[in-house]
């Protein structure tokens, strides 16, 4: 442990302030009420708004230096790996500077921890976890009490969620929430330096072993394609991490402290305990100053009012916020209380506690026992409040074995993906979604069956035909960015659910997902060639999971009785009978002339946000051989290609070197059908030829082949791509290449 000693000599603090007693509440309250006006008014007179108040930064990281140095070092590595795989996705400098921020303070809730838990030779308890957890949730309202910006909050609140493309964590009766990219990138940061650093009960492990532990739980822990990103920064920039290496074998040296920095380490400690014990007696929490402004909020708050705290961050309290009604009258209104609890207590300073009923939303209530606490200094001076509300069931709180237990009951064993159970029920949801939108937003399902999956039993052993499985599954995880939800139906056959998705996008899906299949070495042995056959099926106004189902199975056994290895949808000879039309339509070539230099431009309209866009970006760039050249918000230059000694073009992609300049705009439409505003993304595409080019119809075929495979990992809307269908655009284009190279097609 690292030993203190005494300097009287006066240090500079945030704030100097004197311990309380630590069983005296509303003291500790008290001088957190101090630091959150503190920092109020250092946010009012900074000129430039920071998402943490540099004196705040200053006094939390002295603080956990002083606790821990190691914690310090720890989250400078985190930083250092989080900011490496956000510049790899094209994150902009605002968004890399608050994953940097947050990974800095993502263990400050140890400073509450005793050292018995945070040394520990050994794995932690499921109960060990859960106080360690509460601690972090407990720093959460300490920072947002120091008004810190709510979007850094929201980064450190989902930390320890699953990055889970099963949907089991998610809450309520509604669609899944996907985790947002920042939390993934932490969680895998963390993962990371925590595996890789020595501990007193084991070693450090290699980088090679990292990424194999992350990969086995990528797609439930973690995010396959955010560790993917780690490797190829780990390649370029890892030895960076070894200057923020731990020390090793040396003794501690001690740390030389005033008394007002001690005060101030027992200060945010004494806070820190008493926000831990409200976080695990109640089920949820705030605090009010005097003028009614919040200064906690939370995380329980979220299930008792449907609000999390971006929504009330530095606002005041409003009798909407929560909708507490008399226990014996849950419906009728007309005799509610004339003042509510909390102008009461902050007007006459007495504490009161009573039963109420938690109006959540229009169908679901919840009774409740309220306590509202006054934060007294003196015998009469109201401060401000606290506000406790438990469950009459007891505390509702998931605890960490909770949480595994329901995580086991909805994932299958073997490949961790949703079990068969666990994807009729997001199935469920997302139809539920698609009748309340009237069948405006498009849902899809894809179902997967290896072929001849008996026969690699029967040949290499069930061993083999289970690593089959698993293989499959993470190739599945690899190749969806859409928020793509993945479950093993039983034996060999999967679904993958797609929100937001037509039929003609899901059969390019299907097709892509096939074809990696059938490229990739799955089970480990050299001499099996692993194929998979296809159905897909779309929803419809009065559908139903069974009916759904059945239209993508009834396609899936098309594909397997028609030669497998292929994929089938539902109105397959109708679509058939359009695309067989002898029809060649001479489309408007996108190819121009800017400047003497030869020109294609189009656009790729998305409906995912720009971080998911990034993140399909990224993945097209790591698998197409393309190289990055410039990059900055909104904005990135790439090249592919390189030419031989003549400097000309030659008769192979790979001799065809391009320059590609995208570029993401974000534009605001008019909905033609509603009237109703909505936001269009667009991704503007322009490529311009490298050395010299035969003819503009060869550049333009070897631009339309990058589009197309661009395309198929942007997954862009059908109605946005129709006039780029492989078939009678690139006929076309064959035609015109073979009239102007007098019937020679380069």
């Amino acid at each position: 442990m690292t030993r203190i000693t005494s300097n009287r000599h006066s240090s500079k603090v945030y704030c100097d302030l004197v311990p309380a007693v630590p069983t005296d509440t509303c003291a500790v309250i008290n001088r957190l009420l101090v630091l959150c006006e503190k920092a109020r008014n250092e946010l009012t007179t900074t000129p430039v708004r920071l998402p943490v108040c540099r004196g705040v930064m200053n006094m939390l990281l002295r603080t956990m230096k002083i606790r821990d140095p190691g914690i310090i070092l720890h989250g400078q590595r985190i930083a250092a790996i989080s900011r490496g795989i956000a510049e790899l996705l094209g994150w902009e400098d605002a968004q890399r500077t608050e994953l940097e921020l947050a990974a800095l303070l993502h263990d400050l809730g140890k400073i509450g921890v005793p050292e018995h838990i945070l040394k520990k030779p050994g794995k932690l308890s499921c109960e060990e976890y859960d106080f360690v957890t509460l601690h972090h949730q407990a720093a959460i309202s300490l920072l947002q009490a120091l008004h810190v910006d709510s979007n850094l909050l929201m980064l450190l609140s989902m930390l320890h969620n699953n990055f889970d493309g099963a949907g089991v964590e998610a809450k309520g009766t509604g669609v899944p929430h996907e985790l947002p990219l920042g939390p993934r990138i932490l969680a895998v940061a963390d993962a990371y330096d925590s595996l890789s650093s020595p501990k007193s009960y084991r070693r450090g492990m290699a980088h090679s072993e990292v990424i194999k532990v992350l990969n086995e739980q990528s797609g439930s822990r973690y995010d396959g394609n955010v560790v993917r990103t780690l490797s190829r920064w780990y390649e370029a920039d890892g030895d960076s991490l070894f200057a923020l290496g731990d020390p090793f074998g040396e003794v501690d040296i001690p740390i030389e402290i005033s008394d007002e920095e001690r005060n101030e380490v027992v200060v945010l400690t004494q806070i820190l305990h008493v926000l831990y014990q409200f976080q695990t007696l109640y089920d949820g929490y705030f605090i009010l100053d005097a003028n009614g402004n919040y200064c906690a909020w939370s995380s329980g708050m979220e299930e008792l009012s449907g609000m999390n705290l971006t929504q009330v961050a530095g606002r005041s309290w409003q009798p909407s916020d929560i909708r507490l009604l008399p226990v014996n009258q849950t419906v009728a209104r007309q005799n509610e209380p004339s003042e509510e609890i909390v102008p009461q207590v902050l007007r006459n300073g007495r504490a009161q506690f009573g039963s109420r009923v938690v109006e959540i939303d229009e169908n679901r209530q919840l009774s409740v026992d309220v306590y509202t606490l006054p934060i007294l200094d003196g015998p009469s001076r109201v401060n401000g409040l606290v506000q406790m509300f438990r469950c009459k069931g007891g505390v509702r709180r998931q605890t960490r074995e909770y949480v595994e237990l329901k995580l086991a009951a909805t994932r299958d064993a073997l490949t961790g993906v949703a079990n068969r159970g666990q994807l009729e029920t997001q199935l469920r949801h997302l139809l539920d979604d698609f009748h309340n939108h009237e069948g405006t937003r498009a849902l899809s399902v894809i179902f997967l069956d290896v072929d001849k999956f008996k026969s690699i039993n029967d040949t290499y052993g069930h061993k083999a035909g289970d690593q089959v499985l698993v293989d499959l599954t993470r190739l599945l995880q690899h190749e969806t960015y859409s928020g793509e939800i993945i479950g093993r139906y039983g034996g060999e056959e999967f679904v993958v659910l797609c929100p937001d998705t037509d039929l003609k996008s899901a059969v390019r899906r299907a097709e892509r997902l096939r074809d990696a299949i059938m490229k990739s070495s799955i089970g480990g042995i050299s001499r099996l060639n692993v194929t998979s056959s296809f159905g897909v099926s779309t929803g419809r106004l009065g559908d139903s999971v069974q009916t759904l189902l059945e239209r993508a199975d009834a396609a899936l056994y098309r594909a397997k009785e028609t030669g497998r290895n292929r994929t089938c949808w539902e109105d397959q000879e109708k679509d058939h009978e359009m695309a067989l039309q002898p029809v060649i339509e001479e489309q408007e070539s996108k190819v121009s002339t800017v400047n003497g230099v030869l020109t294609f431009r189009d656009e790729i309209g998305m409906s995912t946000s720009l971080e998911l866009t990034a993140m399909k970006l990224n993945a097209f760039i790591s698998s197409a051989d393309v190289r990055l050249t410039h990059q900055e918000h909104g904005h990135l230059k790439m090249q592919t290609g390189s030419l031989g000694f003549t400097r000309r073009w030659g008769t192979t992609i790979e001799r065809q070197p391009i320059d590609i300049d995208v570029r993401f705009e974000t534009t605001r439409v008019q909905d033609p059908r509603t009237g109703e505003g909505r936001t269009r993304r667009t991704v503007v595409v322009t490529i311009t030829p490298i050395g010299k080019v035969p003819n503009e119809a060869t550049f333009e075929l070897r631009c339309l082949q990058l589009m197309i495979n661009l395309r198929s990992y942007l997954l862009a809307s059908w109605s946005a791509v129709q006039d780029i269908i492989p078939g009678r655009y690139a006929l076309g284009l064959a035609v015109r290449m073979e009239q102007r190279s007098g019937g020679r097609t380069a």
